[in-house]
């Protein structure tokens, strides 16, 4: 089990690139805070399910490694819009996964947006407070943006018409929606020209003309149908 006093001894490595210490429990913000003042170098950080950190040691990540390209942050329920303002200030991040963080809001993207504008991979799966404010700010800064997934979010037809702007875009994961219309999605995957992987709730199939679909597919565009019941709840650990 990874400690403080483990991370601590890692934070004599001042050229240490890569760190992956996700579901890591015993992980708190004052190892984090020894990673940040002594890994400038630090480019590739996983804290997947690392429920005991919180905003402070995220900051200090972001502040002392100025070269950081990912961070995962998935399932660390703590962190807040506060983290996400710290890491907009980390120009070279282009990755970027916060799946399972409910206190997270379409005000910290929209920094991330921002101040990341190579962002080029993003997860917010249920980030219940993203909505379509976000998906607008992404569409007018996150040019690099390649893939992202959606599930669980608050996007609806605005939000994701607006994503689909984005020419660059490869990779959509939008499969439990609830603001999402058959019209809607489909008017977005017709805008969205360079699509070559798409993951939808199969309910939406039978709704959807075939022959648009057709068209899409004919682009080179894959579609990933799936079949799973709409729950709401957090994932536990």
């Amino acid at each position: 089990d990874l400690s403080r006093a483990g991370l601590k001894a890692l934070s004599g490595c001042s050229k240490l690139s890569v760190l992956k210490i996700g579901i890591c429990m015993r992980i708190s913000d004052e190892g984090l805070i020894h990673i940040g003042k002594s890994c400038p170098e630090l480019r590739d950080i996983d804290l997947y399910r690392s429920g005991g950190i919180s905003d402070e040691g995220v900051t200090q990540i972001a502040q002392g490694c100025p070269m950081l390209e990912s961070i995962n942050l998935s399932y660390c329920t703590e962190i807040t819009d506060v983290s996400l303002a710290s890491l907009s200030k980390c120009a070279k991040l282009n990755t970027l996964e916060i799946r399972g963080c409910p206190s997270v809001s379409s005000a910290g993207l929209s920094e991330i947006a921002i101040g990341c504008r190579l962002l080029a991979e993003l997860d917010v799966k249920k980030c219940f407070a993203i909505n379509d404010v976000g998906m607008l700010f992404l569409s007018q800064f996150s040019h690099s943006l390649r893939q992202i997934n959606l599930s669980y979010c608050s996007v609806t037809d605005i939000g994701l018409l607006s994503l689909s702007s984005i020419c660059g875009l490869q990779n959509m994961t939008i499969v439990h929606l609830a603001g999402i219309t058959p019209n809607g999605l489909m008017a977005a995957l017709m805008v969205s020209g360079g699509l070559t992987r798409v993951k939808l709730h199969a309910a939406f199939r039978s709704m959807m003309p075939p022959h648009m679909l057709k068209v899409v597919e004919a682009r080179g565009c894959a579609f990933q149908w799936i079949d799973k019941p709409f729950k709401v709840e957090q994932e536990r650990c």
